[in-house]
């Protein structure tokens, strides 16, 4: 009876702390925001591949604008409106009006249709002007550029390309799990780097073990390291489009160097282009599903959403927990990415990792790039990784 109190009482000891960690360490934490010399930010920039490469894009959540609604989107180096109609359907258009460049996001929707403010000209999802109140001749030029664009994976996604070139690959048939899992939150960032640079990121394995290998427990990092088996397979084919990264993280005891038993956790990572990427975590504590969206406003500025997805018996606490390490990871990331420039021709060393395979897939999304260094240029060292 005694060792059952007692069991109890530890039990609830141990549930308080760890809502107290939460409090204090996850939920709390916030990123280090820069100061950016947006001049010199221009000449970073020059060093960079072309800031926006070809694919599918997320624009925001598919319940930023409902039946009715128009908002005004910042993608791409301009400025687009988003509307819905009142068939449901989602129009996206350059934001300026053919007439006389009135901004359409400072308009209205009538019934299918997005109407100026300055003049009341109706334009259709596909971008032509479809009425003229005061008039009955419609130019055959009043046509603003309309985007294709689809709802997909609960979000509002529009098609990219530098020479206006159709689709090569489809959003359609990915993350299933989202029929059965739950919604849990959603966060928006900006950052000041390339995407080019979070995708490299990944086949930088050496850099796991300098940048990551801290818990956000402070008192654990004493007794506790954490160890990371990496690899990643680029998709071939139809599938060419995506890569898949996997990062198995134990917890190993610091003297020893000795694994903890099911301390550790899983992540896959899936590239679907340049535009998204899904996370797929797996611990004792349960499982979480994390969609990262990044959509290229201008030169080093890029706008990074999260959407965050659990099984419905995950229990909150442990989300909470999952996404603070996650995050915190990311933000640690975050602070090296802000301040590095690119490396054309970096010099790479054993163990460093599959970077230039990475550079190589990555090349296809661009119609024309800066040189990419090939495979026959790529160092001995990295080939012997």
């Amino acid at each position: 009876m005694l060792l059952n109190l007692l069991l109890i009482i530890v039990a609830v000891v141990v549930l308080f702390l760890a809502v107290i960690y939460v409090l204090m360490f996850v939920i709390e934490r916030k990123r280090k925001v820069l100061t950016f010399d947006e001049e010199y930010e221009k000449e970073r920039g020059k060093n960079y591949p072309p800031p926006y490469p070809n694919g599918w894009f997320s624009l925001g959540s598919a319940d930023m604008v409902k039946k009715g609604e128009v908002v005004e989107v910042t993608a791409f180096g301009q400025k687009l409106a988003v509307f819905r109609g009142q068939n449901g359907i989602v129009g996206v258009l350059d934001v300026y009006c053919p007439h006389l460049n009135a901004n359409l996001a400072g308009g209205c929707v009538k019934g299918n249709h997005l109407v100026c403010p300055f003049h009341a000209w109706e334009f259709s999802a596909d971008g032509k002007c479809a009425h003229i109140p005061y008039t009955d001749k419609v130019p055959v030029q009043a046509v603003t550029k309309s985007w294709l664009v689809k709802e997909n994976w609960g979000l509002i996604l529009v098609w990219y390309h530098a020479q206006n070139e159709p689709p090569s690959w489809s959003t359609e048939g990915y993350i299933q799990e989202l029929s059965e899992y739950k919604y849990h939150s959603k966060s928006s960032d900006i950052l000041r780097i390339h995407l080019q640079d979070f995708a490299e990121n990944g086949a930088d394995f050496a850099h796991f073990h300098y940048v990551h290998n801290l818990l956000t427990v402070p008192v654990a990092n004493k007794f506790v390291d954490v160890k990371h088996t990496v690899s990643i397979v680029f998709g071939e084919g139809e599938e060419g489009h995506t890569a898949s990264f996997t990062d198995q993280a134990d917890l190993v005891w610091k003297k020893s160097r000795k694994e903890i038993p099911h301390a550790g956790g899983n992540a896959v990572v899936t590239f679907y282009g340049p535009g998204f990427l899904v996370f797929r975590f797996t611990t004792k504590i349960g499982q979480m599903l994390l969609i990262k969206t990044f959509t290229p406003m201008g030169h080093l500025k890029v706008k990074m959403e999260d959407y965050v997805y659990a099984p419905k018996w995950t229990f909150p606490l442990s989300i909470k927990y999952l996404l603070g390490e996650a995050a915190a990871q990311f933000h640690d990331d975050m602070a090296i990415w802000e301040r590095k420039n690119y490396a054309l021709k970096p010099l790479l060393v054993k163990g460093d990792g599959p970077i230039m395979q990475m550079r190589k897939w990555y090349s296809q999304f661009y119609s024309s790039a800066k040189p990419v260094v090939s495979v026959a240029e790529t160092t001995a060292a990295e080939i012997n990784n």
